[in-house]
């Protein structure tokens, strides 16, 4: 009986440690796991989505491709890299190209937050289908690089 309350106990903790939160949006045909759970908050704009717990936020603009810089249309290294820039984030450093989506790239910058410099995953893809540009930024509350960086590689479009 002692063996099977723990391994029910180990079972449980394992599963809780490895716990995977989905998040999509079928209106912009993407998603993204997150290794903890968020939750979506009212953005100020119908075309932000906005994503949070007290370690870490998820927010994506989405904008028509027109709207976007020739640069960032043209190279979307570039444009996660300009918008880095224009957010005010500092210490701007090469990220990686994403596994699911096409041309979509990261980079790593900080923004300081309550006195701390605060990792910023800032992540620019392009759905030519839709018409679409978006902007993501992975804020890491908790300094926590591995976590911004598995949301950040988990980012996929959804039929």
């Amino acid at each position: 009986m002692k063996q099977m309350i723990t391994s029910i106990i180990l079972l449980l903790a394992y599963t809780t440690i490895n716990a995977q939160y989905n998040v999509q949006s079928e209106k912009y045909k993407i998603a993204f796991t997150s290794p903890e759970g968020l939750e979506q908050y009212e953005t100020e704009s119908k075309t932000v989505l906005g994503y949070e717990n007290s370690n870490l936020a998820v927010d994506i603009e989405i904008f028509p491709i027109a709207e976007q810089s020739p640069a960032f249309i043209k190279s979307q290294k570039e444009g996660a890299y300009l918008t880095a820039q224009l957010l005010g984030l500092t210490n701007i450093k090469n990220g990686a190209f994403l596994p699911h989506i096409e041309s979509a790239f990261y980079v790593i910058a900080y923004d300081q937050y309550e006195e701390e410099n605060t990792p910023v995953y800032v992540i620019a893809f392009i759905n030519e289908e839709l018409g679409l540009a978006y902007e993501v930024t992975v804020y890491c509350y908790n300094i926590d690089l591995e976590a911004g960086k598995k949301i950040a590689n988990s980012f996929k479009w959804i039929e």
